[in-house]
């Protein structure tokens, strides 16, 4: 295997990506990772998807085994080594564009032209973008020509009938017969959320993108545990779909909200911790039907 003694922009951010799917993925150690299912997901070819592998070989993330492809080479699943590389100009952009389409900046129907004047990025970039959204199911490509954004939580019925879905999947989840947490990954995610807890008391505030990245990371954690992959892929897509809707509402949130939705995520993982799984479920149901019971009640107060 050659190594790669200057990656390119394009590398790096491949090698970042492939990080950020293994995370949304769970991959353990021994993980087999299939360079063309990663390319065409991305909108790359094989010669930089390769590339970015070797970069990740390099840093002992993944490593080459002969005759049978790349696997990981460690456990890539709590997200510990996305760091190891900078955000790139594509996930930035990225978020901007969730960012606008959740406060109606961007329509639900938007071109390529049209993304590119508006933000000033060349048009691959814009590209690049889009593919990787519509791999998260946020966007599909038009038959003729364009994107259109996928029908969003914007209104109250929908909110409403998302969180009866996770209530009957997430709960699920924890009733999955091999449920088994791993240790290492519980105890870093209870530290997560203290510090963000302990920020949140200091400050009285906390940047959007880090109070969205763990609140979905809480529940995604939660369903990879049940070794449910289909429980996994629904929670995912849930987690999507709350991205377009939860940007826009952030700034609404009261610091007393976001601490009281942290000590529920923390006693859950106890709850988990202690092998105490029905007491998670009850925490965990509390936990939804809260939100579900405001949603509700502003619903019969409309009509």
């Amino acid at each position: 295997m050659s190594t790669v003694s200057s990656p390119s922009a394009l590398q790096i951010d491949i090698a970042r990506q492939i990080l950020l799917q293994a995370q949304k993925e769970g991959w353990r150690a021994g993980h087999p990772i299939v360079e063309k299912t990663l390319a065409t997901m991305f909108g790359v070819s094989r010669t930089p998807m390769r590339a970015a592998l070797e970069i990740l070989a390099t840093k002992d993330l993944v490593r080459l085994i002969p005759n049978k492809g790349f696997v990981a080479a460690t456990d890539l699943g709590n997200g510990t080594y996305i760091e190891t590389f900078s955000e790139s100009e594509t996930e930035r952009l990225k978020q901007q564009i969730l960012r606008d389409r959740s406060v109606g900046t961007i329509p639900q129907e938007v071109s390529e032209n049209e993304l590119t004047e508006r933000y000033g990025i060349a048009r691959g970039t814009i590209r690049k973008a889009l593919t990787q959204l519509s791999s998260q199911g946020l966007i599909h490509r038009q038959r003729g020509h364009g994107w259109a954004f996928v029908d969003s939580l914007d209104s109250a019925e929908s909110l409403a009938e998302s969180y009866r879905f996770r209530i009957a999947i997430e709960l699920a989840g924890l009733a999955e017969p091999n449920y088994r947490a791993d240790p290492d990954a519980l105890k870093a995610l209870i530290a997560e959320h203290e510090s963000m807890f302990d920020q949140i008391n200091a400050a009285g505030s906390i940047s959007r993108d880090s109070w969205l990245k763990l609140n979905a990371s809480f529940h995604e954690t939660l369903a990879t545990w049940s070794g449910n992959r289909f429980i996994l892929q629904s929670v995912r897509m849930q987690n999507d779909l709350r991205l377009l809707r939860e940007s826009s509402v952030f700034d609404r949130l009261r610091p007393e909200r976001m601490e009281r939705s942290l000590k529920e995520h923390i006693q859950i993982l106890r709850y988990i911790g202690s092998g105490e799984i029905e007491f998670a479920q009850l925490a965990l149901r509390r936990h939804l039907e809260s939100t579900l019971q405001k949603v509700e009640d502003r619903i019969r107060s409309e009509r």
